[in-house]
């Protein structure tokens, strides 16, 4: 489901969201219980800040629509924004730390990102492919 900036329904705190990022990507975040200029603040791990951080919507968004990505697992919406919070100060890393597995920590789920797992089956398929026209 896509939302742009001007609709008054905004979802609800610990709820993920999501915006394009670097064409194919998307970007993660959680929905806060703070409030800026009227809309919600998202807290998200990007490579943009370096770290975690508490953004108004605006920022996070970009201006682009965004994806209501639910509530996933089973934690308060409290809860897994006292884990955001208590998750501030760490460095994000593509690898193993981006926005993806900030959610899921968040949410009480096992780190996951489908998205560089998907890259890095493309990745092996390509290597596979040139090795085997060589």
């Amino acid at each position: 489901m896509y939302f742009y900036d001007n609709q008054h329904q905004w979802p609800a705190p610990g709820t993920v969201v999501s915006v394009p990022a670097y064409i194919v990507f998307r970007h993660k975040g959680v929905v806060s219980d703070r409030w800026h200029h009227g809309k919600p603040m998202v807290i998200s791990n990007s490579a943009r800040t370096g770290e975690i951080t508490e953004e108004p919507w605006d920022v996070f968004t970009s201006e682009q629509p965004w994806t209501d990505e639910g509530h996933p697992g089973n934690l308060s919406p409290w809860k897994v924004l006292q884990r955001a919070r208590s998750a501030r100060r760490t460095q994000y890393n593509v690898l193993d730390w981006n926005c993806e597995n900030f959610v899921a920590y968040c949410h009480g789920l096992p780190p996951n990102s489908p998205q560089i797992a998907a890259v890095a089956l493309l990745t092996l398929a390509g290597i596979a492919l040139v090795a085997a026209r060589s």
